[in-house]
């Protein structure tokens, strides 16, 4: 069973994102606004979220069958997990989540796509509990890669600056030692090389990409991208609970669809840097046969790839247990 005190602090963390509605964001102002969520932790309910799905604690709450927060139209309108502007660096623009600079002992940066700004939320209970600064660099279009997509122009271009411009905004920034990184699994076409398939090539542009980050990076985690979902689901879930249906397994989708090779965690599992390490938390949003839509009372996705809010701050405690695994290993890098 869990314990009060990491149900406490999960649903803390829970009711936190509920409560933060935007996405850049003054830090005073988010702060102010998870103040007043603080009340509403006791009452909320128990295997919230993915801890439905801890292996370690099984958990079950028969009051969470039925339950769907948020519901399918406000996620869809739902930003992401707040963060603060700072200066930008060329056509990079960081944003900060988790600990203040003055009270952080140590910097992190989260870069990807947008599926690293839906990770935001998890990665920031792990940065609140580990007291890191975190920054965040993404961009919606542009894989942080050596074989970029290919794009029409001027896309095409902007994203190749902006990639030259993130080595460049990580290079002066010694004090950053460990980087996040997560991407969409794209069927977009890259320049591949010749008798190169796309999957082969976009392996090796993400492993040639971690070979120019700064050696002040000591650790680069990648976090494997999250299953798929239709674009009926939003729709099945709420005629699922009107019909007093179980909507995370009557709008669950087949694993073996929902779930599609990710070119970056096996660039992870490939590549020799023991810096490049892999986290993956499938196990909380699929069993072996299927992904489902609603877990542990909370809606998984927010769209056809996006987790919700809700649901990715509640993987933030399972993330945090994996980084302190890996991190009780750490060594210098090769």
């Amino acid at each position: 069973m869990t314990t009060p005190a990491s149900r406490a602090a999960g649903l803390a963390a829970i009711v936190t994102a509920i409560a933060a509605s935007g996405v850049l964001v003054p830090r005073h102002a988010a702060a102010d606004r998870s103040a007043t969520t603080a009340a509403k932790v006791a009452s909320a309910p128990r295997c919230f979220g993915a801890a439905a799905r801890d292996p370690r604690h099984p958990c079950n709450n028969r009051r969470l069958r039925f339950m769907v927060r948020p519901r399918p139209s406000i996620a869809q309108i739902t930003p992401n997990a707040p963060c603060e502007r700072v200066k930008r660096y060329g056509p990079v623009h960081p944003c900060a989540f988790g600990a203040r600079r003055a009270k952080a002992v140590d910097t992190i940066a989260l870069t990807g796509d947008s599926h690293a700004s839906h990770w935001r939320a998890a990665v920031e209970v792990a940065a609140d509990a580990k007291r890191w600064r975190g920054l965040s660099i993404t961009n919606g279009i542009c894989p942080v890669s050596k074989t970029p997509w290919l794009l029409p122009e001027p896309e095409r271009s902007q994203c190749s600056r902006w990639n030259r411009a993130v080595l460049g905004w990580l290079s002066r920034r010694p004090e950053i030692t460990t980087v996040f990184q997560s991407q969409i699994v794209s069927h977009r076409n890259v320049s591949a090389r010749p008798g190169e398939d796309q999957f082969a090539a976009k392996v090796r542009g993400y492993i040639e990409e971690w070979k120019a980050f700064p050696r002040s990076v000591k650790h680069i985690i990648v976090i494997r991208d999250d299953p798929r979902t239709s674009y009926t689901t939003a729709r099945c879930v709420m005629r699922a609970r009107a019909d007093r249906r179980r909507p995370g397994i009557a709008c669950s989708a087949t694993r073996a669809w929902a779930l599609q090779p990710d070119p970056l965690a096996v660039a992870a599992r490939q590549t020799r840097s023991r810096r490049v390490q892999l986290i993956d938390l499938t196990r909380f949003m699929c069993n072996e046969r299927r992904c489902f839509a609603v877990v542990g009372g909370a809606l998984v996705h927010k769209d056809q790839n996006h987790l919700t809010r809700v649901f990715a701050t509640s993987l933030g405690p399972y993330l945090l247990r994996r980084l302190n695994r890996l991190s009780a290993k750490w060594r210098r890098p090769r």
